[in-house]
Parts: C-alpha cells; sequence; structure tokens
C-alpha cells in the first residue's frame, strides 16, 4: 500500500488523536473503568467527534485564511491539541466535582455512581488520614496515609503504599513507608487526624 497523499494522513492523524489525548488526560484525573479495547477505542472515537464539532468554526476560519504549508498544518494541529487538553480537563473537572451525578440526583432520579469502586472513590480524594489495616493473617498495621503515600488505580493490583507507620501510638523510629500487597489486605479503616488518638 502506498500513500500517496500526506494531506489525507494528517487529516486522519488530526481527527483520531484528540480522543486518545482526551480519553487519556481523564483516565490520569479520574479513576479509570476496565475497558476492553473495542469499548476504548470507541470511546476516543466519540470525544474525537466532540472535539471536531465543538472546534469545527476554527478549523473552517484556518482552511478560509491565507495560510500555506507549515504554517497551516501548525495552526490546524494546535487547534486539534490544544482543543482536545481543554476538553478533557473540562471532562475530568465534571467527573471530579461530580456536578452531574448531583444534578441527576436532585430531581430525584435514580442513578449509578460513576465511580468504578469503593477503592477508587475514596482514594481518589487524596484524603489524609491515619490508616488501621488488617492483613489476612489477623496482624494489624497502623499508619499515616499522606501526600506520600500512594494507592494503585489499577484494578487489578489494588497495593498501598504508607509513608509511616506507628507502633504502640507513636512514629515508627527511621520508618521510610510500608509497602502492603493487595493480596495480603483484608481490610482498612480510615481515620482523619482529629478523630484519631495516635500522635
Amino acid at each position: 500500500m502506498v500513500i500517496e497523499s500526506f494531506d489525507a494522513v494528517f487529516y486522519t492523524a488530526m481527527f483520531i488523536l484528540p480522543g486518545f489525548i482526551i480519553k487519556n488526560i481523564i483516565d490520569m484525573l479520574n479513576p479509570p473503568r476496565k475497558t476492553t479495547d473495542p469499548s476504548f477505542l470507541l470511546g476516543c472515537l466519540a470525544y474525537s467527534l466532540v472535539n471536531a464539532a465543538i472546534f469545527s468554526w476554527a478549523f473552517i476560519l484556518v482552511g478560509s485564511s491565507e495560510l500555506r504549508g507549515a504554517a497551516y498544518w501548525g495552526v490546524l494541529l494546535g487547534i486539534v491539541l490544544v482543543g482536545a487538553v481543554l476538553i478533557a480537563f473540562v471532562v475530568a473537572l465534571l467527573k471530579q466535582r461530580r456536578w452531574i451525578y448531583e444534578i441527576v440526583k436532585k430531581l430525584r432520579m435514580k442513578v449509578i455512581d460513576p465511580t468504578p469502586t469503593a477503592w477508587d472513590f475514596w482514594f481518589s480524594k487524596q484524603e489524609c488520614s491515619f490508616v488501621f489495616i488488617t492483613l489476612k493473617d489477623g496482624s494489624t498495621v497502623e499508619g499515616w496515609f499522606g501526600v506520600n503515600s500512594f494507592a494503585s488505580s489499577d484494578p487489578d493490583q489494588r497495593d498501598i503504599f504508607i509513608e509511616r507507620t506507628y507502633s504502640a501510638g507513636e512514629l515508627s523510629p527511621k520508618n521510610a513507608g510500608l509497602y502492603i500487597p493487595k493480596d495480603e489486605i483484608k481490610s482498612i479503616e480510615f481515620k482523619r487526624e482529629e478523630e484519631s488518638d495516635v500522635k
């Protein structure tokens, strides 16, 4: 197969690229749902269509301008990339603030929470708290889940890293954190600082 027209390739890329950019930024800022490849591609295509519809006026302006060559392609690419990033941040903000969800609830309509799991619901808030983790062998771990802690957003890897652990209510000396793999966790209890006796 010989590609005879650079224009056709570039226009195709500009139509497909925004959906991937939008989808990946949204998934980076919100807990992603586990999807199959076909549904992921369909979602990307839908976002590309939205991007093309919203910024069609800009494409028409550039097409009717006197821009030619590298300047023409550069401006088109800039519109596509900037437009995709703007749409991604708006959609991510709507999801994080849950505005649409709250509006639908106020209309007394039954709605399913879009957050994939309870794990995602809590950790996507990125709230700092004391954690009391019960392991499957019955032992417990007390620690501080702060800004340097981490909980996996991968549906298949629900592991956790706690930046500080506590022993007998006091910070363990020279402790650089604790990693707990998903297969070891039985339950996690969260307590905010004002609710905890840990000093």
